[in-house]
């Protein structure tokens, strides 16, 4: 159980995706986050 959530951390968090355009799966949702309120802010 511990492992899978281990690799469950890393694969989210560190992993490169290039469908991404080479960003963790995390990074990409805050920068999206961030452009959506910058946009609704606009």
């Amino acid at each position: 159980m511990d492992e899978t959530i281990a690799w469950l951390l890393w694969y989210n968090q560190s992993r490169l995706h290039s469908t991404l355009a080479y960003v963790s799966p995390v990074r990409f949702e805050k920068n999206w986050l961030a452009a959506q309120t910058q946009q609704a802010n606009s």
